[in-house]
């Protein structure tokens, strides 16, 4: 199946949270965020952690669901598939000046917020290739 779309899913909590998120292969999604709606199985994700001492991304999977809304709650969930997570983190900052998703490279931080972030394949394929 081909991807019909890329993201980038945002964590700012622990490795615990991040390790819990994995094991159960499941991504809560928040009723707020902007691009929520448009998450197909499929797609494929990139893993960035966010927060002081982070800026890293740290793996790959797949949306092995659509978003889905948790019983009587009013936030999202999405499955993932074929997750991998990277013997070597990719440092976000040294790849700034080639990622078509960040605009503003000077105040680049404010493109990675909002939990779920669309970007091309060819940004996608800019971070993967930094992972080898």
């Amino acid at each position: 199946m081909l991807a019909k779309n890329f993201w980038i899913f945002v964590i700012k909590n622990t490795d615990d949270e991040l390790n819990r998120r994995i094991k159960k292969k499941e991504w809560p999604v928040y009723s707020y965020t902007v691009n929520r709606k448009k998450i197909q199985p499929g797609d494929k994700v990139i893993f960035y952690k966010a927060g002081e001492g982070n800026k890293v991304c740290l793996g790959t999977a797949e949306t092995a669901s659509a978003i889905k809304g948790e019983e009587g709650g009013i936030d999202y969930t999405v499955e993932l598939g074929n997750v991998s997570i990277w013997k070597k983190s990719v440092m976000i900052k040294p790849l700034i000046s080639k990622l078509e998703f960040i605009g503003n490279k000077e105040q680049w931080g404010l493109s990675m917020q909002g939990g779920v972030i669309h970007i091309s394949e060819k940004d996608y394929g800019t971070i993967y290739a930094e992972s080898k």
